[in-house]
């Protein structure tokens, strides 16, 4: 009777602590590049991302693992509202060999309740480099789980050299913000 009663507990704990699948929800997420020039501040957007991931929560609070996630932007879908600066763009992104701008978790070094730190590798027009973000994070009462944070990143590690304008007379700052806002559910 007692292997009876503590083979149900140990399996209805299990079912507590899961592992799901979990996709972004696009249209009420949002991922900005900022950027500097010598001229002006600028800022672009993706519209084109997506992402995936395994992620496990004890309860209703606590994320205790993610694994498995990978994000993209197509970086032909990066606009900034003026066609000019995103030809430049796509051009220093290399575009049609590199259509794409991905990060790929290798782990999470640490979590709370509120925020983790995440080491994975991002690539950029062909260029991968370790890269560690610390982002905050929220269960929201659908139990999708918003990701936020802000990851500074200079072009010239990824061989990307900065946007130029009217024959290099407008030149674009190395560094690049990137703010994330990112929804994923079930």
């Amino acid at each position: 009777m007692y292997r009876i009663i503590i083979t149900l507990i140990l399996s209805l704990s299990t079912v507590m602590l899961y592992g799901q699948n979990y996709t972004t929800v696009t249209n009420e997420s949002e991922v900005i590049i900022d950027g500097t020039s010598n001229v002006h501040d600028w800022e672009s957007q993706a519209e084109e991302f997506s992402g995936t991931a395994t992620i496990e929560i004890d309860g209703d609070t606590l994320i205790s693992s993610i694994s498995n996630l990978e994000f993209n932007v197509v970086v032909d879908g990066i606009k900034s509202g003026k066609g000019g600066m995103d030809d430049k763009t796509y051009d220093a992104l290399n575009k049609k060999k590199y259509p794409n701008i991905t990060f790929v978790l290798s782990e999470v070094t640490s979590i709370n309740d509120s925020s983790l730190v995440a080491t994975g590798d991002l690539t950029i027009s062909g260029v991968t480099k370790s890269i560690q973000m610390n982002v905050d994070y929220e269960i929201l009462p659908d139990g999708s789980i918003l990701f936020e944070g802000t990851q500074n990143i200079n072009m010239k590690d990824y061989d990307v050299d900065p946007p130029r304008a009217m024959f290099g007379a407008i030149r674009a700052g190395e560094e690049v913000d990137v703010i994330f806002n990112a929804k994923f559910a079930q």
